[in-house]
């Protein structure tokens, strides 16, 4: 899995890479979108995965076991079009953190 950085100034538990790459055109929706954040997390508070009509293909989000500043969001039934990634999560110091990205899925 290739991880792409973001956008320069997101630290202090804010998203520093995500896959897919924010604002990015992908064939297929990935089985997996990660996010790495600038602090290790405490926990994931909310991801959703919607597309354009509002459907939530986010099956499970959870901290990865090896990296606890990396989320990693399983999803489901990919249909081609731009998806809207909403995040809430705590970092280990208490403090809650919440942002979106967003990418495109291209038509087959």
């Amino acid at each position: 899995m290739a991880l792409i950085s973001a956008p320069a100034g997101l630290s202090h538990s804010g998203v520093r890479s995500t896959t897919p790459k924010a604002g990015s055109v992908v064939r297929a929706l990935p089985a997996t979108v990660a996010m790495i954040f600038g602090d290790r997390l405490l926990r994931v508070i909310s991801v959703q995965v919607r597309d354009s009509t509002g459907r939530d293909h986010a099956v499970g989000a959870r901290l990865n076991p090896r990296d606890a500043a990396m989320v990693l969001v399983r999803t489901r039934r990919p249909v081609a079009g731009r998806y809207t990634v909403t995040w809430k999560v705590q970092s280990e110091d208490g403090h809650s953190a919440a942002g979106t990205f967003t990418f495109r899925v291209r038509g087959s």
